[in-house]
């Protein structure tokens, strides 16, 4: 096993030239056959066609065209994104993380995935509630399994789920990965918020005024972080995907050498800029670091031919997410709060936390 902690060679690993499209798929095919056995996914992560990932891909950014920061279906989504904080605040408190993997899969689900569906829709099952849904791929994601049955995870699923863009009427394949990573990405937002004003302030301002070109910019007058600088700065020290891992056919020798196995370690990388050099304080949260070059590498959305085609929405889209939820759990109606002391044994950021109710 060898793993990959430089700018370059996380991008030769992630986009090798040498490597023909059909092979880097089947590469990850390999790697994801536990998407297909437990969730039954049979998009493009499982797959080897290049049809299969042309499709997949372009299912996506049809369905995220849609809802883009200067597309009518953009003021539907706030709308959407308000109604399902409000739905999803406890009566009286609940797990931080539950909370928001309940609003960002209604979002996703309600906001993109169905767009002509009313915005107040709530989403109800004659089987799995969407606490139950979301909790089945958190909990395949963290252990490899869950006790829901993928006939259980369908049926529910195309209940709530009226389009069928992936071409066989699989609504996993709209579902998983892509809500799993957009979620770990709002719980980080809101909580490095609570811990920086600095970082507070931009998204607060996005909440009121939700355009491209606030999330852009900043009214602080001396010109501090944006909304976007803040959400480069959690995907840089919080990428929801902290390894990537290929098994790579290579000759004997090199196998010997370098190990079957390549791991693009994303987190550690991160903690260098574009020209390869180590950024300064990279344990620090400092979003003011990406007004300025040379910025930080990136590779929170992969690299090379796979990247993730949702790279250039889903900044914006949690930035919206993460922004309403701290506008309603601001310490008046509702509070976040620690419920346990983590400390350094917590593997994420939000772990110990729970939202509750004031009054």
């Amino acid at each position: 096993m060898s793993r990959r902690t430089t700018v370059d060679a996380v991008k030769e690993m992630l986009g090798p030239p040498d490597i023909a499209m059909p092979a880097l798929l089947t590469m990850r095919a390999k790697e994801n056959r536990h998407l297909e056995h437990i969730l039954g996914v049979t998009s493009t992560f499982v797959s080897e066609d290049t049809g299969t990932h042309a499709d997949f891909v372009g299912s996506i950014r049809e369905l995220l065209s849609g809802v883009g920061t200067k597309t009518p279906g953009w003021k539907r989504l706030v709308r959407v994104t308000e109604q399902a904080v409000n739905h999803f605040l406890p009566a009286t408190s609940c797990d931080f993380a539950t909370f928001i993997r309940c609003v960002t899969f209604h979002i996703w689900v309600v906001g993109v995935l169905n767009p002509d569906a009313p915005q107040d829709v709530i989403l109800q099952s004659t089987d799995l509630s969407v606490a139950q849904v979301t909790s089945a791929f958190f909990e395949f994601n963290e252990t490899g399994g869950t006790g829901v049955t993928p006939s259980r995870l369908h049926s529910t699923l195309k209940e709530w789920i009226t389009c069928d863009r992936d071409g066989n009427n699989n609504p996993v394949n709209l579902v998983f990965p892509v809500y799993e990573k957009l979620w770990r990405l709002v719980a980080a937002i809101v909580i490095c918020a609570q811990r920086c004003p600095v970082a507070k302030n931009p998204l607060l301002d996005f909440c009121d005024n939700p355009t491209e070109r606030q999330f852009r910019s900043s009214r602080a007058p001396d010109h501090g972080p944006s909304a976007a600088d803040v959400i480069n700065e959690v995907l840089r020290m919080y990428p929801p995907v902290q390894e990537i891992s290929r098994p790579y056919g290579l000759p004997l020798w090199q196998t010997v050498q370098m190990g079957r196995v390549q791991i693009a370690d994303i987190k550690a990388v991160q903690e260098f800029n574009e020209e390869g050099e180590r950024i300064q304080e990279p344990q620090a949260f400092i979003p003011g670091r990406w007004q300025s070059g040379p910025k930080p590498a990136i590779f929170a959305f992969g690299d090379g031919p796979l990247r993730c085609p949702a790279e250039h929405c889903a900044p914006a889209f949690a930035a919206l997410i993460a922004s309403k939820v701290m506008d309603r759990v601001n310490g008046v109606g509702h509070k976040l709060e620690r419920i346990s002391d983590t400390g350094s044994t917590a593997q994420y950021c939000w772990e110990g936390r729970a939202v509750r109710r004031m009054y």
